[in-house]
């Protein structure tokens, strides 16, 4: 029985290092995996929540904010999960960097780390990755990422995908992605609508393709503000 504890625990610790690994603040639609090649706007903040839920019964509660330095993005984000009979807190920082290219295309570079409150070494990862935005059009935005996760005593990953925006009316987003993180192929699709300028709701369905993390829904709510 204590064996079956310990590979529990394990188990658990191991979702959670990767949970842990994903990037704290993502402009592209809060709890998506692909990212934007895109930072706020001088002097302004953004504050993000979700809540997850996969199949098998495994629950992530998120909370984050990010704000606007110079020519950088700069976050932190704290996370709680419940799954298989325990539970992890979850920390992480991500600075990022974008600009514009060319009209229409923009490109970036993110970088992220994470940590794991009771697990030891509480370091768990970092990842880099590149981000691109081509938008042809005011209402469509593809955005690409090809990064690689640094994991502290274990295999390196490599993890990146692709996703597209359309706006199908005003204040209203559909948003699609293919992508791979944790060792794990997903497909997703989701939906975005804004309350007002700054606040915004968004739910989405990310399905397992192949890979040992589980299918989920996720509802998220993002808030826009000005730097104190």
């Amino acid at each position: 029985m204590a064996q079956v504890r310990a590979r529990t625990r394990a188990a658990v610790l191991a979702f959670f290092a990767g949970i842990a690994m994903t990037p704290a603040v993502q402009a592209a639609g809060g709890h998506h995996a692909v990212d934007d090649a895109a930072i706020l706007d001088a002097g302004t903040c953004e504050a993000d929540s979700w809540f997850s839920r996969a199949r098998g019964g495994e629950r992530l509660l998120h909370a984050g904010t990010g704000c606007r330095f110079g020519p950088f993005e700069l976050g932190g984000s704290a996370e709680y999960g419940r799954g298989a009979g325990s539970s992890e807190t979850g920390y992480a920082l991500q600075a990022k960097f974008a600009t514009e290219v060319a009209s229409g295309l923009s490109a970036g570079l993110s970088l992220n780390s994470g940590w794991l409150a009771r697990a030891r070494p509480r370091y768990q990862a970092s990842t880099v990755a590149a981000l691109l935005t081509w938008a042809p059009q005011d209402d469509i935005a593809v955005h690409l990422n090809l990064g690689r996760d640094f994991v502290h005593g274990g295999a390196d990953e490599n993890r990146g995908g692709v996703a597209v925006e359309w706006t199908v009316r005003a204040g209203w987003t559909v948003l699609g992605e293919r992508y791979r993180e944790q060792g794990t192929h997903f497909v997703r699709a989701g939906v975005r609508t804004a309350i007002n300028e700054r606040l915004s709701v968004d739910l989405s369905r990310a399905h397992r393709l192949s890979g040992p993390s589980p299918s989920n829904w996720t509802l998220g709510l993002k808030w826009q503000f000005m730097r104190p």
